[in-house]
């Protein structure tokens, strides 16, 4: 999948008379390497079926070709199913041969040949015979992904070739875990990153996003960084740097209209190294030069963005939100499957009211939102990554695609939310979408507050050192609507911090901000660990991941990473029965070695540093530009 531009490697095999054979898919260099073979597509003529092959279909059509020359053509099949998880993984464009190749794919993995395949369809709770593209991309794809991205992708290919039921089951088994952890880094580098934005809205003004943290996971940076692509639509680069080191890599993810390869290879003046093509790359270069390149990268953005890519979502037709059925669905689905270069059909449903949401999933990222036309009819729509995002506050045109659900072997309509506008001619509040209140500086805050209908959130103190009635104190794992709210110590997170506002339904938020939980890692092990305890003597152990956070006052995936530094001291073992709430058991199994634990005593730090220079962040700002940015 790499080697066109690796010349001096491509010299040293010369040298040391190694023929090599270089498969690859990427743009071309000025020059070739000097290699007896160089098999690229995109050496291929535009226009030609084969030019769009990504780097397992170019390994796919290279292994027919050698079945071929042995006189066994015929069993060239069996590769199909890594070719059709390959394209969809790579996000490649699904026209021509690369569609016809994925299509036989998918058929293949509809009836799963191999062991490894099979067990990892049954962890993830993955019906085969329902095999689409999106399976492979929401599901599949990201828990193979998740070995390389977090540990060795070796790994992977021995689950694809075992034959070997019970290793098959137990590397399924340790995916899963790998998932969910390259979950929750996500997350965080997620937040990490919109705290950046926060705290200088500046970096919005360039026409590609640049952002760089410390010791950010470079296999999990290129994700978010198309989370962000989504958001902010614009060119999005992500790097990582370490204390030890001065040199910084990432990914950069693109938009239609500009070839983000080019304009990286435009700027290679700066770079140590890079590569990609038009909707993706990598590169590295010297930390000290992440502000030139994110000047130069705006000009190259600016100077060569294709004018005749318009901005905005393409609507397919428009459609009563009545007319949405299941049944139309499954006319749309036939023209599946769907990606790059053959997207989803998106209906734009007209006049839609919200008449409630509500936030779903392990971490309370997505939204279901109920939504009524004119004539009555309501439906359901899921809004993934919805909780990031404020909900409309008028009538609203929604952009949705139609997809059958097949959950359990229960089919169902699902509409799913793309985007929405202001229907034309209706009044949009432009104004703030809270009234504050600002008392981070009052020496006694109460005196203020009193008499009126409130909710006061506060997390990481006990009830009793509240100046307020009980039934008026709210978490996160015990919230309540109200019009005001009281924020009475400081949050630990951006994301957090909209969630309760959302949950709530507040429109006047009174900020006191004077308390916080202690951000040392020994005094968070120590609350947590008085916690885990309680749960063990009162609820036999079983907790939510949202309580434990709630109490100590910080966010989940900081109480998720302290339970597995209680496990690895061997103090506890903890099973997950569900996403969302542990099982705690004091039969702990023998400690992790000294590297282990120091390894995660560091992601701890670095969680706890994280949360406190938010909470210090939110002590000085400026409090009307801090919640208009929410």
């Amino acid at each position: 999948d790499t080697g066109v531009a690796e010349h001096e490697a491509a010299e040293a095999a010369h040298v040391n008379g190694v023929d090599l054979l270089i498969t690859d898919h990427h743009a071309l260099p000025p020059s070739l390497p000097d290699a007896p073979a160089v098999v690229n597509p995109q050496r291929l003529p535009e226009g030609h079926p084969l030019r769009d092959l990504p780097g397992v279909g170019v390994a796919y059509m290279l292994a027919q070709e050698l079945y071929t020359l042995a006189g066994r053509s015929e069993e060239a099949h069996q590769f199909l199913d890594l070719a059709a998880l390959g394209i969809v993984s790579d996000v490649a464009t699904q026209r021509l041969d690369t569609r016809y190749l994925l299509q036989r794919g998918i058929e293949s993995l509809r009836v799963p040949k191999r062991t490894g395949l099979r067990a990892l369809l049954a962890a993830a709770q993955v019906d085969p015979s329902t095999m689409s593209s999106d399976i492979i991309g929401f599901q599949v794809g990201p828990r193979l992904n998740a070995l390389g991205r977090l540990d060795d992708a070796t790994l992977a290919v021995e689950l694809l070739t075992t034959h070997n039921e019970t290793h098959a089951q137990q590397i399924a088994a340790q995916l899963e875990v790998l998932n969910n952890k390259r979950k929750q880094v996500e997350d965080q580098i997620y937040g990490a990153a919109q705290d950046q934005i926060a705290n200088d809205p500046s970096l919005l003004n360039f026409e590609a996003l640049v952002l760089a943290g410390m010791n950010w996971h470079a296999g999990v940076i290129g994700i978010v960084a198309s989370r962000l692509v989504e958001q902010y639509q614009r060119p999005v680069v992500m790097l990582t740097t370490t204390p030890e080191g001065t040199v910084a890599r990432g990914s950069a993810r693109s938009v239609p209209g500009v070839n983000i390869g080019a304009c990286i290879a435009a700027v290679g003046h700066l770079l140590i190294a890079h590569g990609g093509h038009p909707g993706a790359a990598g590169l590295a270069l010297d930390a000290d030069l992440i502000p030139q390149l994110r000047r130069q990268l705006a000009t190259q953005v600016r100077e060569t963005r294709d004018p005749s890519v318009v901005e905005g979502r393409v609507v397919d037709a428009i459609v009563p939100l009545a007319q949405m059925t299941e049944s139309l669905a499954e006319e749309l689905n036939r023209l599946a499957p769907f990606g790059s270069g053959n997207l989803p059909i998106t209906l734009m449903a007209p006049n839609l009211r919200i008449v409630s949401d509500a936030v779903f999933g392990t971490t309370k990222k997505h939204r279901r939102v109920t939504v009524e036309a004119e004539d009555g009819t309501r439906q359901v729509i899921t809004w993934w990554r919805g909780a990031e995002h404020p909900l409309p506050t008028t009538n609203v045109d929604a952009l949705v695609i139609p997809r059958i659900n097949d959950y359990r072997g229960w089919r169902s309509l699902q509409l799913e939310w793309v985007d929405s506008r202001p229907i034309p001619g209706a009044v949009v509040e432009t104004g703030p979408r809270w009234t504050l209140t600002d008392l981070r500086g009052e020496v006694d805050p109460v005196v203020a507050i009193k008499g009126a209908e409130f909710r006061v959130w506060a997390e990481g103190i006990p009830a009793s050192d509240l100046p307020f009635k009980k039934t008026s104190f709210v978490t996160r794992d015990s919230v309540s609507p109200s019009r005001t709210l009281v924020i009475w110590t400081v949050p630990p997170g951006p994301q957090e911090l909209l969630q309760m506002l959302e949950l709530t339904g507040a429109r006047e938020v009174i900020v006191v901000g004077a308390y916080a939980s202690a951000e040392s890692l020994d005094g968070f092990l120590k609350r947590l660990g008085g916690l885990v305890k309680y749960a063990l003597r009162v609820y036999d152990g079983e907790v939510s991941v949202l309580q434990l956070a709630a109490a100590t006052g910080q966010r989940e995936i900081t109480a998720r990473r302290g339970l597995d530094w209680l496990a690895a001291r061997g103090e506890i073992s903890v099973d997950w029965p569900s996403g969302e709430r542990a099982q705690i058991r004091q039969d702990g199994s023998q400690a992790a070695d000294e590297e282990t634990l120091t390894a995660l005593e560091d992601h701890l730090r670095a969680l706890l540093a994280e949360t406190a220079a938010y909470r210090a962040y939110f002590r000085r700002a400026n409090l009307e530009a801090f919640f208009a940015s929410q």
